[in-house]
């Protein structure tokens, strides 16, 4: 008999980015898709829709009438925080204001009851929590690489979390910073793209030993190697996070939502990411909402069973749900 409520598992239309995006499936075949998969459906604003950070009628009618049709259940709506739109300049924190007021009302209009955050609105939180409230929209601050747990800009936001304590402001893990392996997808992609295998590599052991940006740069450039090898080595440290997911049980408790990103799936496990530690972890700390399955392999993966992919992710997170529910 179960003796600890499990976690649930449904899709970003994130994982579906390259087949909207070359108009190889339409929104609404995006939304029947994630139906296929699982009742939770997350979006990201500016993918889904035009005249953003405004959520336009037109498309909250589109939205309802996909939900109802497909029976699935809204999980939380993409926000952004855009601080360099101006050229020259950031925005200010009252501009930041006013640009994120319409989107904590978006989401609350197309019946999202969580709003991802981006790290950059930290000054502004407390001052967006009464619409947050009056909305009914729960704010999630999103933990992606190279937040990781153990950065000083993650603690900074536990901290404000536990300072505010509303029930309006969290925190939304991204599974990208428990990582275990760089995906050899992208490591193959630069090899066909020339950067030299011995220098491929030592990138990857320079990644495996938590070396700092700066030592690791100047190692890859003393084997000679160009921008696009220097480039791989950041993208490498930046983002692909060595968190412990350990630790995920002491904030589990602000934990709105999840980021269930994965790279690619392999005989049903996902070689890169730490997932069977991850699900554990949230499992022992009490955490009731969703995790989106979140498949960002597009950039080199070649020939991908998108579908596929994802079925074979959440059907991975739902047996070690069940594994560690009982």
């Amino acid at each position: 008999m179960s003796t600890k409520r499990p976690f649930q598992v449904g899709v970003t239309l994130y994982s579906f980015s390259n087949e909207f995006w070359s108009y190889t499936w339409s929104f609404e075949d995006c939304m029947e898709k994630a139906a296929q998969l699982g009742k939770g459906v997350e979006i990201v604003g500016p993918q889904a829709h035009r005249g953003f950070p405004e959520v336009p009628d037109e498309f909250v009618r589109q939205f309802k009438s996909a939900v109802d049709r497909f029976e699935l259940v809204p999980t939380s709506y993409g926000s952004y925080a855009d601080v360099g739109m101006i050229p020259g300049r950031l925005l200010t924190n009252e501009e930041l204001i006013e640009y994120t007021i319409p989107q904590i009302k978006g989401a609350a209009k197309l019946g999202f009851p969580i709003l991802r955050l981006q790290y950059f609105v930290h000054p502004i939180a407390e001052k967006l929590l009464p619409y947050a409230e009056k909305y009914r929209v729960k704010m999630g601050y999103e933990l992606h690489s190279p937040l990781i747990l153990e950065s000083p800009i993650t603690h900074h936001l536990v901290e404000q979390v536990r300072k505010l304590q509303s029930p309006y402001l969290g925190l939304i893990p991204d599974d990208g910073i428990f990582c275990r392996a760089i995906p050899k997808g992208l490591l193959q992609l630069k090899v066909r793209s020339g950067v030299p295998r011995a220098i491929v590599n030592r990138i990857q052991q320079l990644w495996e030993a938590g070396t700092p940006e700066e030592q690791a740069v100047a190692e890859v450039k003393a084997m000679g190697g160009d921008h696009t090898a220097v480039e791989l080595m950041k993208q490498c440290l930046g983002m692909f996070g060595r968190s412990d997911p350990k630790l995920l049980v002491e904030v589990a408790s602000y934990v709105v939502h999840v980021h269930g990103k994965f790279y690619s799936m392999e005989n049903g496990k996902e070689p890169n990411i730490r997932h069977d530690e991850i699900v554990q972890s949230l499992v022992d700390g009490g955490f009731r909402g969703y995790m989106s399955s979140e498949y960002e392999g597009h950039g080199f993966t070649e020939n991908a069973d998108v579908f596929q992919q994802v079925k074979a992710h959440t059907a991975l997170i739902k047996r070690l749900i069940m594994k560690y529910s009982n």
